[in-house]
């Protein structure tokens, strides 16, 4: 059996996670519920987790503002 390769290249750096800030959500959120198009208000960020937790998220902006 030949041997397990690596999960990656050690050549490759591993990527990095990015977290959006609750402003950057909130304005996320805002862009949706005014009906603006998915692919006009961001490109690359995880919009639909945003959108299932968007009343959460709204309770922490007001509960921390």
């Amino acid at each position: 059996m030949p041997p397990k390769r690596p999960a990656m290249p050690p050549s490759v750096a591993k990527k990095t996670r990015k977290s959006l800030t609750l402003e950057v959500k909130l304005d996320i959120i805002h862009g949706h519920e005014r009906g603006e198009k998915t692919n006009s208000i961001v490109s690359l960020h995880l919009l639909s987790s945003i959108f299932k937790s968007a009343d959460s998220i709204k309770k922490t902006v007001i509960h921390f503002s």
